[in-house]
């Protein structure tokens, strides 16, 4: 069975950028997936989160700046926060902890940015089969 919708949320700078090149090297993806462009991962609210999911979302990836790149210092750990805090209403509302991951993209690295989001839904087509 194939995959339902995957939100993927990038902050504006490396994230994004890394969505940009893998636009532009014509990185493959499924047509699933949905990225959301916000300023920072460290502004995204938990209910916004569980709102993909109440829409239907299969699974929701957070892609940010990596910790060391962070254009405004404090988002790395900010979106780490709002991670966990999202981990356990997820937990709460009976998803599997593969439904929700935040992970993190250099600058311009389009094909990391593909491979990411393909070895999500990999972990979450993975973990439906155990279930």
């Amino acid at each position: 069975m194939g995959i339902r919708k995957v939100v993927v949320f990038t902050c504006n700078w490396n994230a994004y950028s890394g969505l940009e090149a893998a636009g532009k090297d014509h990185e493959q993806y499924p047509e699933t997936v949905f990225p959301v462009r916000i300023e920072c991962l460290g502004r995204l609210h938990p209910g916004i989160i569980l709102k993909a999911f109440e829409k239907g979302a299969a699974g929701v990836l957070m892609l940010g700046c990596p910790p060391d790149e962070c254009n405004f210092d404090f988002g790395f750990r900010k979106a780490e926060e709002v991670y966990a805090q999202s981990m356990d209403l997820i937990r709460t509302l009976g998803f599997r902890d593969s439904q929700l991951k935040l992970d993190y993209v250099a600058a311009g690295e389009g094909k990391t940015f593909s491979e990411k989001i393909i070895g999500f839904i990999e972990g979450i087509n993975g973990s439906q089969n155990k279930a």
